[in-house]
C-alpha cells in the first residue's frame, strides 16, 4: 500500500484546498494569530489589518507548498485557478474588485515573498519572509526575534502538514 496515492479531482481537491485556508482566517483564529504575533487589535481597522496580510500570507503559503510538491505544472496551475477563483468568488466582492484585478494585486505579493525565498540568508530565506510579514503589519521590520522565529515555525509547520497531506494525492 506504501506509495499508493488516492485519487483526487481538481476540483476535490481545491475545496480541500480551500477549506484549509479558511481554517486559518476565523476571527478566532486571527486574534489568536495577532497575540502570538504581538500585534495589538484595538479598533476595527486592527483586525481588518492583520486579517488582510493573513489571507494574502496563507495563501502564499498554499501556493508555495502546491508549487513544491506537484511535480505536473499543468495540473497544478489548474487546480491553483480553481483555487483562486473559490476564493475570489467566496470572499471577495467582486463590485469593489474584478477578479482580473485582484489577482493581479495578490499576484505582486506572492512575488515579493517568492523573492525572499531566493534570498541568501545566514539562517534561512524564511528570516527574510518574516520580515516582510514583520514589516506589512508594523509599518517597519521591528528587531522581534519572537516574532520572526513564530512566523517562521509557521511557516515552516504550514508547509510539513499541508505538503504531507498533499503527497498523499493524485490529482486526475
Amino acid at each position: 500500500m506504501e506509495g499508493k496515492k488516492a485519487k483526487v479531482t481538481k476540483k476535490k481537491l481545491t475545496e480541500s484546498l480551500y477549506y484549509w485556508f479558511s481554517g486559518y482566517l476565523t476571527e478566532k483564529e486571527v486574534k489568536k494569530t495577532a497575540k502570538e504575533l504581538g500585534f495589538r487589535i484595538w479598533r476595527r481597522e486592527d483586525f481588518k489589518k492583520i486579517f488582510k496580510e493573513l489571507f494574502v500570507f496563507n495563501m502564499w503559503l498554499i501556493i508555495h507548498t502546491c508549487e513544491n510538491v506537484f511535480d505536473d505544472e499543468n495540473k497544478r496551475n489548474e487546480c491553483l485557478d480553481i483555487f483562486h477563483n473559490l476564493v475570489y468568488n467566496r470572499n471577495i466582492d467582486n463590485n469593489e474588485i474584478s477578479f482580473i484585478n485582484w489577482k493581479s494585486s495578490i499576484a505582486s505579493r506572492y512575488i515579493e515573498y517568492s523573492k525572499a525565498m531566493k534570498t541568501e540568508h545566514p539562517s534561512t530565506p524564511l528570516w527574510v519572509v518574516a520580515e516582510i510579514l514583520n514589516r506589512n503589519l508594523f509599518g517597519e521590520v521591528r528587531k522581534d526575534l519572537s516574532f520572526q522565529l513564530k512566523v517562521i515555525a509557521h511557516i515552516g509547520l504550514f508547509e510539513k502538514y499541508l505538503g504531507e497531506v498533499l503527497l498523499k494525492y493524485d490529482i486526475e
